[in-house]
């Protein structure tokens, strides 16, 4: 167009706007030497439009013999008439015209009017107030989009930049103290650090794109919009590309074929083979060339859009870009095949993603969890962060740009970027980088985090592992102190755990209080059982040691007991509540520890056998057990009966404190962190058994009101034991939602019986068979169970530890995973109302429930 054109279309805008200067003006058609030029429908952004005055219309005409122009004023137009087709028509609903030549408003000559068809070059109609607020091109002027955008992106360039400088820390001063990372780690870092500088790099262009439209209100024509676009993306691509890389350097690299025909131990070890971090970068080549393909598409589009934004440049017409005329946001189908290709290729980087995490899980299912900790982390790790991260950031692209692909918001979208992904992936590397990156060199988190995972199978070689575990530190006071779990025990434990909901009620199963007795060595037992609250304790003595076990919920008043939420404070008061100082409880569970004098009576019941033996003192420990709400009261009772001891004085042999030992199951949080502070410090060796998703261990927390005391040890049905978790690692092993099944004591047994049965299989730790073996040495009945209900006979288990010792790993054929654990079926009841399913009963299952 003509820079006469152009001066003519200034002058019939400012012709409309001195007609009615409240009204906006939608741009019907424009002719310019009898060739239409179609400028779509495009909306004035003036103040709202006058009622009496919607639908007007001016068509502005140039005479071919003078050159004046002429704009014709008429009442209203037909809707029904499609934009392109104004300039085919008249109009005959003129009632006045304004004659212009020259840049200069000339008088109004009634009557006049324009041949349409042939000089028309201008059709205005006036909008409602409903027309300019539903316009798209309104998000093109929003200044407050901007402004948000560039105080979002200063922030996000702010934590990125934070979690940059941290990480140069790290390998600076890991560099200065001269450690040396290994490949693999060092690999990792360098991977997450090309991250953070394509993030970086992303939220700069982002706050410049906004910066620049806040500041220039046609920026959306500027052809520099593109190009900050195409670095946006290419960050993206880049960001995608890490993702993979990281998600594929986990996973094993394929053998060749003759490494099987080597005798290389090994090489026949899955635990020994090498990663894709361990080969040549080649091996990622499938995912630098998808790169390629991505880059190469955002170049393409790039390009074709600055073509397009500079032809609109050219062919803009009137001073302004925007207030009396609506910009347009169509996009042309090479436009959007470009862009659909794009979305096409990203796509492609989550289903690679997917597939190496799917591999991966797959893969570390036979492996032993320990041996494998820091794989199982990271796995974890991009399931909960990347994978979810990049599905969104597919899904709302798509959304926001197919949904209405020819809409101002979707160019913005397209273009501008999206602040919710740009705080999701800055989200993600903030994360990633807490989690899973390097510490503090000069500390030595990871060390004391895989001394204190160390266990021991069997109570004898307990003293003899603590004392190879504290050799490590010799001077680490933390790691001397800290207690040691003790997988025998906790099956022993177990086995009286299920006791106390058989005795004296239901006693239809192979356990009964004689075998239990026999574990420990104990001589007598007596029974407490507080009738009001139907709280149970199961008390047994022996020549060196004390065991009490309480029941869980089994009864409608346990249950009453455990939805009485709220806190109270532990007896006695002390501490200031203000100063969150002051011990408080389960109000439910204190009630059922204190209910008919239970906790007089269990606490001097106590003190009186170590009164009775002062003179020889031969009682070394304490033993403390409990399922559900029977592990909230052996919390309490641990607690009571440790504070009893600490303020009697008495001792053990040799003036040595009496230890004691509380192991609980599926137990929920008792009370808030002031108790659960004073708790660890009077019964430092307690352990909190969880089976994987049990929902119960989940509740109770409520906004860091309850805490859970001691340590917790996490058991699955797939063989794994998780001794000590860290706080990241109990995180990622939760699953939303969690489990009622899991936390039945059947599957508690299961878990623990699971753990036995790895040893013998895929999952064998250092040590595990050899500690089964001895396990069972020591405690036959133990030996009995797992013969009976795993088909895991003594002399078979000694043969597999002997052809371990030599480096030959033999499977016990007979060995399985038992079906109902110690279940038994009871076929002397008189009740034939039960199903025959009924009939197995579990160990410990009452006839009421046990949840």
């Amino acid at each position: 167009m003509t820079k006469e054109d152009r001066r003519e279309y200034a002058q019939a805008v400012g012709v409309a706007a001195a007609h009615n200067a409240t009204e906006p003006w939608r741009v019907l058609t424009a002719v310019t030497n009898d060739a239409a030029r179609s400028l779509g429908k495009r909306v004035a952004e003036h103040s709202g439009a006058a009622e009496n005055s919607v639908g007007q219309t001016l068509d502005m005409s140039r005479d071919p013999s003078t050159g004046d122009l002429h704009i014709d004023v008429s009442d209203g137009i037909d809707d029904s008439r499609d934009t392109d087709s104004y300039a085919g028509h008249s109009n005959n609903e003129s009632v006045s015209s304004i004659k212009t030549q020259s840049g200069d408003m000339g008088t109004v000559a009634e009557g006049t009017h324009s041949e349409v068809q042939k000089d028309v070059i201008l059709r205005l109609e006036t909008l409602t107030v409903r027309e300019t607020k539903d316009s798209s091109s309104r998000i093109l002027h929003n200044n407050h989009i901007y402004i948000l955008n560039v105080v979002m992106a200063c922030i996000l360039a702010c934590q990125l930049l934070r979690s940059l400088l941290w990480l140069l820390y790290v390998v600076v001063r890991s560099w200065q103290l001269k450690r040396v990372w290994k490949r693999r780690r060092a690999r990792s870092v360098a991977i997450f650090f090309v991250e953070i500088i394509a993030q970086m790099i992303n939220v700069i262009a982002f706050l410049a794109i906004n910066a620049h439209s806040l500041r220039d209100d046609c920026s959306y024509q500027s052809s520099l919009i593109p190009w900050l676009s195409f670095v946006m993306w290419t960050c993206w691509n880049t960001i995608f590309m890490t993702f993979c890389i990281s998600a594929h350097n986990s996973m094993p690299q394929e053998q060749h074929p003759l490494a099987f025909c080597k005798n290389s131990p090994k090489l026949a070890d899955p635990n020994n083979r090498p990663l894709i971090v361990d080969g040549s970068l080649w091996l990622h080549a499938p995912k630098a060339f998808l790169w390629l393909l991505t880059e190469a598409t955002i170049i393409a589009l790039s390009c074709y859009d600055h073509y397009i934004t500079r032809k609109q440049a050219r062919e803009r017409i009137g001073p302004d870009c925007h207030g009396t005329v609506q910009t347009e946001c169509t996009q042309d189908h090479v436009h959007i095949v470009l862009t659909v290709l794009e979305i096409f290729w990203i796509f492609m980087y989550c289903v690679w993603f997917h597939k190496y995490i799917l591999q991966e899980f797959r893969r570390l299912s036979t492996l032993p969890y320990g041996q494998n900790r820091i794989s199982n982390l990271l796995v974890r790790l991009n399931t909960r962060l990347r994978l979810p991260f990049m599905a969104v950031f597919v899904l709302c692209f798509i959304l926001l740009w197919a949904v209405k692909i020819n809409s101002c918001f979707s160019f913005v979208t397209s273009w501008y970027g999206l602040l919710p992904m740009q705080i999701l992936e800055t989200a993600v590397i903030v994360a990633w980088s807490f989690i899973a990156m390097p510490k503090d060199p000069k500390g030595q988190p990871a060390l004391m985090q895989v001394w204190m995972q160390e266990f021991c199978w069997s109570y004898r070689s307990k003293a003899a592992k603590m004392a190879a575990r504290n050799q490590s530190a010799p001077n680490n006071a933390e790691l001397v102190a800290a207690p040691m779990f003790c997988f025998e025990d906790a099956m022993k434990l177990l086995y009286w755990t299920s006791l106390t909901y058989d005795y004296k009620e239901a006693e239809r199963t192979i356990l009964t209080i004689h075998k239990g007795k026999e574990l420990y060595g104990l001589e007598s037992h007596e029974l407490l059982w507080e009738q009001k609250h139907d709280t149970k304790c199961l008390m047994g003595f022996g020549p060196d040691t004390i065991l009490l076990a309480f029941r869980g919920t089994a009864s409608l008043k346990n249950a009453s007991a455990d939805i009485q939420a709220w806190q109270v404070v532990h007896p006695p008061l002390r501490g200031r509540c203000w100063t969150g100082q002051q011990p408080r409880v389960h109000a439910g569970f204190l009630k059922s520890w204190l209910a008919g004098n239970l906790k007089a009576k269990v606490v001097s019941t106590v003190l009186k056998v170590l009164h009775h033996q002062k003179k020889s003192p031969t009682i070394k420990r304490i033993l403390v057990t409990g399922h559900s709400l029977g592990g909230a009261l052996a919390n309490l009772c641990a607690f009571d009966i440790a504070a009893a001891i600490k303020e009697a004085g008495a001792s053990a042999e040799g003036g040595q404190t009496i230890t004691v030992s509380c192991y609980t199951f599926g137990a929920p949080r008792t009370g808030n962190s002031a108790f659960r502070s004073e708790y660890n410090a009077l019964v430092p060796e307690s352990w909190a058994v969880i089976n994987d998703q049990d929902v119960v261990t989940r509740g109770g927390k409520m906004v860091f009101l309850y805490s859970r005391p001691g340590q917790r040890v996490l058991v699955n049905s797939r063989g794994d034991m998780i001794v000590r978790p860290s706080w990241v690692e109990a995180s990622l092993q939760r699953l939303p939602g969690g489990s009622v099944n899991h936390h039945l004591l059947t599957q508690y047994y299961n878990s623990m019986c699971a753990v036995i049965l790895q040893q013998f299989e895929n999952k064998l730790v250092c040590g595990g068979m050899e500690g089964i073996v001895e396990m069972c040495m020591e405690t036959p009945i133990l030996g009995d169970l797992l013969e009976s209900f795993m088909g895991l006979p003594l002399q078979e288990m000694q043969h597999a530890a002997a052809s371990l010792r030599q480096g030959e790993h033999v499977k016990i054929s007979t060995a399985r995973q038992p079906k109902l654990a110690f279940y038994v079926r009871d076929s002397s009841s008189k009740d034939k109302r039960r199903t025959s399913s009924s009939d197995m009963r579990m160990a410990g299952t009452p006839s009421g429930s046990q949840v």
